[in-house]
């Protein structure tokens, strides 16, 4: 009998049910640099429609808050062990990369 642990092995029923749903998943969530833009744009948008609406200090309470976002998300992504410009591009994803699920 090979060893659960071996890479070569055959997988059961159940276990290919629940690769294909994992990888159904991965599908679902994934973002992309189109929609990380788009989100930025909606952002930006909205900031402006702030700005008009409420004032400057709703728009720079917003867009202080987005930007702390991404400082943060940064400091995860650097602490994680990425580096430089991938590091950004990895947390510009994570803050703008919800519209492409819109």
């Amino acid at each position: 009998m090979r060893d659960q642990e071996d890479p070569e092995r055959e997988l059961n029923a159940y276990e290919r049910i629940l690769a294909e749903d994992r990888r159904v998943v991965r599908e679902m969530f994934r973002v992309t640099m189109g929609g990380a833009h788009v989100g930025l744009g909606l952002l930006v948008l909205a900031v402006l429609l702030s700005a008009g609406v409420g004032g400057v200090r709703w728009a720079l309470s917003a867009g202080g808050a987005v930007v702390a976002w991404f400082a943060v998300t940064l400091v995860v992504v650097v602490r994680r062990g990425r580096r430089g410009r991938d590091a950004v591009a990895r947390a510009y994803l994570l803050t703008f990369g919800w519209a492409g699920w819109l």
